[in-house]
């Protein structure tokens, strides 16, 4: 089965949440990672992890969300929330250069606190990177995030960039860090990013739907969930000339690749799907 690495489904309508896992598993995905936003949101991604067997959480502090630089107290709570078993990456951190973002101070501080954390409990770290625009000068987004992750030897920790929109000369840095590229639906509209997912290694590849609400759009129906999974994945079949259940298992592997010890739980729920599934089929 499928692991979408990186949603935000915790933050739906807990009413929704049951039947959100029900439509992926029909879908073939069959474990899911949420993460938190901000130190409240991580703990909400812990609670729904607890409840529901096949959503483990990452913890962070999206660069976004900061309303001050990340404190003492912060950073405590988070690397207490670290520990949990539920918790299985670092996110979602990062550097965001939009108009209306934070500090950038800040965020390059809060990025450096949480690799150090993920440090800590052997995370792998799943990070966001925007930038203003086209902007790729020497302070972008990009270039920040890579320094700092070059400067604390992120890689050695493993993670992904995840909801990648970049074009192959970017993605190839973050390669030669150790990091992943994790692919969402943008890859099934934005024909730049087909060079990325052609040339990226097969054990480099994730994918994910960022699955947060959209109430923006009218009808729920059309709303992103892990169920859209596999469109991903025909996506990335098709530019790679292979099949989507190749895509399937290559992409179910590297993510438990990259969860390192934390994907025992992860693995246990998949290997449970598998034997169901076994033995309905007899």
């Amino acid at each position: 089965m499928f692991i979408d690495t990186h949603t935000h489904i915790h933050q739906h309508d807990s009413s929704e949440i049951a039947d959100i896992v029900s439509r992926a598993v029909a879908a073939n995905v069959g474990a899911i990672i949420t993460a938190g936003v901000t130190v409240e949101d991580s703990r909400r991604a812990i609670a729904v992890a607890r409840k529901h067997e096949r959503i483990f959480a990452g913890v962070g502090v999206h660069p976004t969300d900061l309303t001050a630089p990340l404190n003492d107290e912060d950073i405590a709570i988070l690397n207490d929330l670290a520990a949990l078993p539920e918790v299985v990456v670092m996110s979602e951190t990062g550097i965001d250069h939009q108009d209306r973002s934070p500090d950038r101070q800040w965020q390059e501080d809060a990025f450096r606190a949480q690799i150090n954390i993920a440090r800590r409990h052997g995370l792998p770290i799943v990070f966001h990177i925007r930038e203003q625009g086209d902007d790729y000068d020497a302070h972008s987004a990009r270039d920040v995030a890579l320094a700092v992750l070059r400067e604390t030897n992120a890689g050695e920790l493993g993670g992904t960039a995840h909801y990648f929109q970049g074009r192959w000369k970017h993605a190839a840095r973050f390669l030669d860090l150790g990091f992943h590229i994790s692919f969402a639906k943008t890859l099934t509209r934005i024909s730049d990013l087909e060079e990325t997912a052609r040339k990226t290694p097969a054990n480099r590849i994730l994918v994910e739907t960022d699955a947060y609400p959209q109430p923006f759009k009218k009808n729920r129906d059309r709303w992103t969930e892990p169920r859209d999974i596999p469109a991903i994945a025909e996506k990335l079949a098709i530019i790679r000339g292979t099949t989507a259940d190749d895509i399937q298992r290559t992409t179910t592997e590297n993510a438990l690749n990259m969860l390192g010890t934390r994907s025992a739980k992860v693995r246990a729920v998949l290997k449970s799907s598998s034997s169901a599934q076994t033995h309905a089929g007899r």
